[in-house]
């Protein structure tokens, strides 16, 4: 393995090695978490020395941050992706494709194991200012998903949001619900975007 000086970083370099970073942190985001990675792992992955780790974040915690929310981003975008693709079909069978699309997403990404074990830890962890730029909470990507799709819930937006993400947290239950899971899932979403786009 090669490590490469802070000092000695080309434009090329400068450009890959953050990606680098993420992708290994988003591995051990799922399978170890924030606390049990150790930024040696992260650096060897990137083949940087733990000093220039330094130079892209401050800490280890900054790094995962951004990877929850470019997972958060990827959810998302697929929803959107979804409601785009599908504007023939009724308000609420677009919408329930959209959710479960992004609970599929979820799934097999892994991230809600993530989302369990570290969100809060690093909400803790991560200063403010930080935050406020690079955090988009949960309700404010639900909130511009219909909005951009041109749809408009029953009932308002807060409860539109609040109820496209109350089947999520089931997919970190699944195992205990067994092998109905997947039709428990999609009778939940069906059922609340029927009442939200009747």
């Amino acid at each position: 393995m090669v490590i490469k000086m802070a000092a000695a970083f080309t434009q090329r370099e400068e450009a890959i090695i953050p990606d680098k970073l993420l992708r290994a942190a988003r591995k051990s985001a799922v399978s170890l978490g924030v606390r049990r990675t150790a930024v040696n792992a992260l650096v060897a992955a990137a083949e940087i020395s733990k000093g220039a780790f330094y130079k892209f974040y401050a800490s280890k915690e900054l790094l995962f941050f951004d990877v929850l929310e470019d997972m958060y981003a990827e959810i998302y975008g697929e929803a959107a992706s979804v409601l785009s693709k599908n504007t023939d079909l009724s308000p609420a069978r677009r919408a329930s494709k959209a959710v479960l699309s992004a609970c599929r997403a979820m799934e097999r990404s892994g991230m809600m194991s993530f989302v369990k074990r570290d969100a809060a830890y690093l909400l803790r962890k991560v200063p403010e200012d930080y935050q406020k730029n690079h955090y988009h909470s949960d309700e404010v990507h639900v909130r511009e998903l219909p909005v951009s799709a041109g749809l408009v819930p029953a009932g308002g937006m807060a409860l539109a949001s609040a109820v496209v993400q109350g089947p999520m947290p089931t997919i970190s239950h699944q195992h205990e619900i067994g092998e109905l899971y997947p039709s428990v899932l999609e009778t939940l979403v069906r059922g609340a975007c029927r009442q939200l786009f009747p």
